[in-house]
């Protein structure tokens, strides 16, 4: 099973260093939703993070997906 966790953000964040390892921190304590990978994604208004447990497709299902040219998460 995977799993994910999000924030999203009426106005734009300044995010700090500090900031995206707190996030991290928390997508680490989901580990058990999927210890085989994990990926993250920040802008101005969006934080994901996604843990994913390897069963199909272990080599070329890296999360979160991205459409060709990085405009799509």
């Amino acid at each position: 099973m995977c799993g994910f966790i999000g924030c999203v953000h009426e106005k734009a964040q300044n995010y700090r260093d500090a900031d995206k390892e707190q996030f991290q921190n928390m997508n680490d304590i989901i580990t058990h939703r999927g210890p085989d990978d994990s990926g993250y994604y920040f802008d101005d208004h969006i934080q994901f993070g996604f843990r994913r447990l390897s069963i199909i497709d272990i080599e070329s299902g890296h999360q979160p997906l991205t459409y060709e040219n990085e405009r799509y998460w």
